[in-house]
C-alpha cells in the first residue's frame, strides 16, 4: 500500500469482510498482518462455493478510514482458495 507520493504506508490496520451475493450467509472476516514496506498479507477462508464480495476496511495510522470492495467469482467447493487478487489502495492527503 502506498500514499499519493508512492511511499509505503506502515502501521495501518486492515480488516476484510467476505459476503456472498445471497442472503442468509454469515460474513467471513480476516485481518491482515503487516509484512513490511507497505505490504500486508492475510488468509481468508471462503466457506461456500459461489460469488463473493470482499470489503477491505483500512484504518490508517492517523485514524482516517478507507474502504474498497472487490468481487471473487466462481469459488469452487471443497478446494483451497489460493487467490492473489491485485488490490491497490492509494491514500491521498488532504
Amino acid at each position: 500500500m502506498t500514499d499519493s507520493s508512492q511511499k509505503p504506508v506502515a502501521g495501518a490496520h486492515i480488516k476484510l469482510e467476505g459476503n456472498m451475493s445471497h442472503a442468509g450467509m454469515a460474513p467471513v472476516t480476516a485481518e491482515a498482518t503487516e509484512m513490511g514496506a507497505g505490504r500486508y498479507q492475510t488468509n481468508m477462508k471462503l466457506t461456500m462455493a459461489g460469488d463473493w464480495q470482499v470489503l477491505v476496511l483500512l484504518t490508517l495510522p492517523d485514524g482516517r478510514e478507507v474502504d474498497q470492495e472487490f468481487e471473487i467469482k466462481a469459488v469452487q467447493p471443497a478446494e483451497p482458495v489460493h487467490s492473489s487478487v491485485p488490490a491497490s489502495v492509494k491514500v491521498r492527503h488532504h
